[in-house]
């Protein structure tokens, strides 16, 4: 049973510094220009092709490792803090590049011209400050340096500003509350904190080292056959050659005579691997066991019973997902998502009263040399960042209501964000209230499609939480990310335009050289499209899609299990990890599963309990190092070999 005081352990567990020093110096400046305009372009390249994931993590991994060796044959070190600043700036630089941020200019230009924004007749309506509209030469040319784009650049500029404020400034907050006040034990940011402190004592050949060591061959290994191999092949033939399918196996049409309307594929992806291990054990079984119950189970009743009307045979996995979806699983998702949040929101109030309250807080002193600003100071920058969106949100959309914009800006947002940042504190997940925003631009009886692509201050700002924490197990100064961060925009705009110009010039985006964005990004653009039809004349489609029972029904699922769990004394992370399977297929629940199961009564006993929790976190770092080396490098030769192909000589 995994309860509160087990968490501790991971508390407990870790040795937090008594110092702290600076790490933002001339060694992260050098380290992000090596990111912005030397591995970016990979990390754009292999976001397409494989999507979101370890390759993130990756990209700062090889960073900070060919820094340390460049550092030890110049006969100077990097210490803990540079080394984790290091890892953070090639992590921002890389996140801002292929992120939320400019990967939407390719995402955008893909929307605009796919059949879906046809099919609902919304391309033409999409707002200019959005994307150009069809038929620009922008497209023909395939230039983000096109006029046509200049409206997005200069919105997509100022939003950067603000977000990165809003970060770090209720971020900042949040975690002095859940972290300073609450003592939770945030179990996943032992993966980046131990693994830079192997790093930085990779001379010293301490267990950490090894255990990176171990972790990054095999990563080497299994990043040899799942992108090197397809990757390079599509350099030397006509199509390229996949070991293993990316990043499934779709089973669906295999199994659709015994199991109709399931949407079942296998992940592919070796991360999920590492992932099972350190997560905690309930959370992973009950995703598995939502996964089976809701689409192995539930899916194929449902079908029978004439829910399901839109699958039809012969359906993929997405296919079938989109079908089941509009038919039952988006109304279901509704009501969980809105039972998850109430009891967020109670375990967060409950908290705090346990936990001595906000006026526990007031008398916290904060440690000494850590860098900390005035709390007063950090929410005076949210206050300033939200209301500045507010009032370039209502320069675009001057219909909307306003007062539903600073509902969302100064009472939901900062509620969400404290919800969320106790469940990064606790289970290393963040936790969501599904549809808000979608419900309440319906609601609003607002008619236009702007506002589904206007920056609402609407957002989960409790993730950050975390890093913060991450900088307190390094003994880095909170300054000095501060710092890093005023460095990271500038280079980020810069290679961001560049690359993701240069990419989609060597050929449309998607296509079959990228099969993530070739099988996923449909799908993405169904749902959006369907969802700006919500505030449209015509929005039969969409009000048809919602329907009540199942709404209510997952509200009082989520509500009932929860309080059965806690009268019984089980783990609730079985609730957040069934409600997340149930709505998904199983295929990434499966990996995860075993992971958890193997380390659990195989790895833990062997090599005990608490050694195996501490290994664990540096084990993945060491594979998603080991996995990025091969895919760089495997990239590289692939840009250079088509930039080369593409010259007049």
């Amino acid at each position: 049973m995994t309860t509160l005081n087990e968490y501790q352990q991971y508390r407990r567990d870790e040795d937090v510094p008594k110092t702290y020093e600076e790490g933002f110096g001339w060694k992260a400046i050098i380290g992000g220009l090596f990111v912005g305009f030397l591995l970016v372009p990979g990390g754009m390249f292999l976001d397409l092709m494989v999507g979101p994931g370890g390759y993130g993590q990756a990209v700062n991994w090889v960073t900070i490792i060919l820094f340390i060796e460049i550092a030890k044959r110049c006969r100077t070190t990097l210490s803990k803090q540079e080394t984790y600043i290091l890892w953070s700036v090639a992590g921002g630089v890389l996140f801002m590049s292929i992120g939320q941020y400019f990967t939407s200019f390719i995402w955008n230009q893909y929307l605009v011209q796919s059949s879906f924004a046809a099919k609902f007749d919304i391309a033409h309506r999409i707002p200019i400050w959005v994307a150009p509209p069809p038929g620009s030469e922008a497209y023909a040319q395939r230039s983000l340096l096109h006029s046509d784009w200049w409206p997005q650049l200069m919105l997509m500029a100022i939003y950067i500003v603000w977000s990165q404020l809003n970060m770090y400034s209720l971020g900042y907050a949040l975690f002095r509350i859940t972290s300073d006040v609450e003592r939770l034990p945030f179990p996943m940011a032992p993966i980046t904190a131990q693994g830079v402190t192997a790093l930085a004592e990779s001379d010293k050949e301490t267990w950490r080292w090894r255990v990176f060591t171990i972790g990054s061959i095999i990563g080497i290994a299994f990043g040899t056959i799942y992108i090197a191999v397809p990757t390079i092949t599509g350099v030397v033939f006509n199509s390229p050659i996949s070991l293993i399918p990316i990043p499934f196996i779709d089973l669906t049409q295999n199994f659709q005579d015994i199991l109709p309307a399931v949407p079942l594929a296998l992940g592919t992806d070796l991360s999920l691997i590492f992932v099972g291990f350190v997560v905690p054990f309930w959370a992973v079984v009950g995703g598995a066991i939502g996964g089976t119950l809701g689409q192995l189970v539930v899916n194929p009743i449902l079908y029978n019973a004439g829910v399901l009307k839109t699958w039809t045979r012969g359906s993929t996995v997405i296919e079938t997902g989109i079908a089941n979806n509009t038919d039952f699983w988006l109304s279901w998702g509704i009501g969980t998502g809105v039972g998850v949040a109430l009891i967020g929101f109670y375990n967060a109030i409950r908290g705090i009263m346990r936990s001595g309250g906000f006026a526990k807080f007031s008398k916290l002193k904060t440690p000494a040399g850590r860098g900390d600003i005035p709390v007063l100071l950090a929410i005076l920058f949210y206050v300033v960042s939200t209301s500045g969106t507010i009032m370039l949100c209502h320069a675009l959309v001057p219909k909307f209501p306003v007062w539903i914009l600073l509902f969302f800006g100064f009472v939901y947002t900062p509620l969400m964000s404290y919800v969320s940042a106790r469940m990064v504190g606790l289970t290393g997940a963040t936790v969501g209230f599904p549809y808000v925003k979608e419900a309440s631009f319906v609601l609003s009886g607002y008619k236009g499609i702007d506002i589904w692509w206007a920056p609402i201050p609407l957002g989960d700002f409790g993730g950050g939480t975390q890093s913060w924490r991450q900088m307190e197990l390094t003994g880095t100064k909170f300054t000095s990310i501060i710092k890093a961060h005023i460095f990271i925009v500038p280079v980020a705009i810069v290679s961001s335009l560049f690359f993701w110009s240069f990419i989609w010039k060597m050929g449309e985006i998607p296509s079959a050289t990228y099969p993530y964005a070739t099988k996923f990004w449909p799908m993405r653009a169904f749902w959006q499209c369907f969802w700006a039809t919500a505030t449209t004349t015509g929005n039969e489609y969409f009000l048809s899609t919602i329907k009540q029972i199942p709404v209510l029904c997952g509200g009082a699922f989520a509500l009932i299990v929860y309080t059965v769990l806690s009268i019984l004394g089980l783990p609730t992370l079985l609730l957040y990890g069934i409600i997340g399977g149930l709505q998904v297929d199983p295929m990434n629940a499966i990996p995860m599963l075993a992971a958890a199961l193997v380390g659990r009564f195989y790895f833990a006993r062997r090599f005990g309990a608490e050694n195996w929790r501490r290994y664990t976190p540096i084990l993945a770092a060491g594979y998603f190092c080991g996995y990025g080396l091969i895919g760089m490098v495997s990239i590289a030769v692939s840009l250079i070999s088509k930039a080369v192909s593409q010259m007049p000589f």
